[in-house]
């Protein structure tokens, strides 16, 4: 923000050098001043209505001549008197007050414009985005502030809608997805969105208005992960799991969220089991010591497997986390390890599971490390990693 502040300092005082410097350079002096040519025209105006009486009285011209020339001579003398009152008036715009007046009205008229029309809301919201010391409500403040501002800005109200969704306020979250909607004609991302926020408010049923916007929404996009998610809990409610399973497996090529994956990958599981298929799938409870201390919320985590003793072969299956994801419990399982491209869960007797942290952000230097070896593939029981100040 200071950065934004000292250029616009500069550009303002840039446009001010360019406004006022004609006012304040120099004036170059005329080559002759004997006399004013505002006294020359005169001087010259009386020599010639001198000479036309002269003419007049040698009987040169006549009476109503005289008065018609006299009559140009007089207008012709107001003219260039004019032009030499507003040559005079300019005089005056070359005051250095007037070159002040113009260095003030300039900055005070570009900062009027700014806050008035320019990006200060934005640039609000930026920061508060970025600012993690900013409670709920005063985020969803800065980001009604940008929608008063911008009530046609698409990103504005997704931003509010999200923030609605995220801290539980399902009404205002459906009202402004709703108005979302009708501005962007449609758009599936705020379709998809509609239909996830209705689905939480009507108490996790598929009612025929999400079914309708989940289908609108992937005739447009056949890989929102949103919409293939509501999809496939309508046709598991509905008893058909392999379309459940579709739906999901397809969606979970397309999703990055961790936490998404995993949701999805539960829900896979379920539908096979409903199916009779043997599921193979290991939860995992990651959780952080108390005498470990305060790690940064950021801080990287990863979850894998090995198949038990080997410990030069890759990893059958990761999940990323972060220390501010603790405790958390994960799903090891088939779904995960075919995005692995390698050997199935299910195809392994036990498996050594492993969860680091690293500070640095590299997972091959841990600064911390848990282990669980040998732990059969057909456990039920949850495996528990805890991380130490010795691990």
């Amino acid at each position: 923000m200071m950065e934004f502040w000292l250029v616009a300092a500069l550009l303002i005082a840039i446009a001010v050098l360019i406004s006022v410097w004609p006012l304040i350079k120099p004036a170059v002096s005329a080559p002759d001043d004997t006399e004013s040519e505002e006294s020359a025209n005169v001087a010259s105006f009386r020599d010639q209505m001198a000479d036309l009486d002269w003419q007049l009285q040698q009987g040169l011209v006549s009476s109503d001549e005289v008065e018609k020339l006299k009559l140009e001579l007089k207008q012709k003398l107001a003219d260039e008197l004019g032009d030499e009152q507003q040559a005079s008036a300019y005089s005056l715009l070359k005051k250095p007050g007037f070159a002040l007046l113009i260095a003030l009205i300039v900055p005070v008229s570009a900062l009027f414009l700014y806050f008035k029309l320019g990006a200060t809301t934005e640039i609000a919201v930026v920061n508060a985005m970025n600012n993690g010391n900013l409670n709920g409500g005063q985020v969803e403040t800065v980001l009604k502030e940008w929608v008063a501002k911008r009530p046609e800005n698409n990103q504005a109200l997704f931003m509010l809608g999200s923030h609605y969704l995220r801290t539980g306020k399902l009404d205002e979250a459906v009202k402004t997805y709703r108005h979302l909607a009708s501005i962007s004609n449609g758009h599936p991302q705020v379709t998809a969105e509609l239909a996830q926020v209705l689905f939480l408010s009507s108490n996790n049923v598929v009612t025929p208005e999400i079914r309708e916007l989940y289908q609108q929404t992937l005739l447009k996009d056949s890989q929102n992960t949103t919409a293939l998610g509501l999809k496939g809990i309508d046709a598991f409610t509905r008893g058909n799991y392999q379309e459940a399973i579709t739906a999901w497996e397809l969606a979970l090529t397309h999703e990055v969220d961790p936490a998404a994956r995993q949701s999805l990958s539960a829900g896979i599981n379920q539908a096979r089991s409903m199916l009779g298929d043997t599921v193979v799938a290991l939860r995992v409870m990651i959780d952080l010591a108390p005498e470990l201390g305060e790690l940064p919320d950021d801080a990287r985590v990863v979850v894998f497997a090995r198949p038990a003793g080997d410990a030069k072969q890759p990893p059958l299956v990761a999940v990323p986390l972060s220390v501010g994801d603790l405790p958390r419990e994960v799903l090891l399982d088939d779904n995960s390890a075919m995005m692995m491209g390698g050997q199935l869960l299910s195809s392994i007797e036990s498996l050594d599971i492993t969860a680091r942290i690293s500070l640095t952000g590299n997972a091959m230097s841990p600064d911390y490390q848990v282990q669980a070896k040998g732990v059969k593939t057909t456990a039920t029981e949850p495996v528990r990693l805890t991380f130490t100040p010795a691990g």
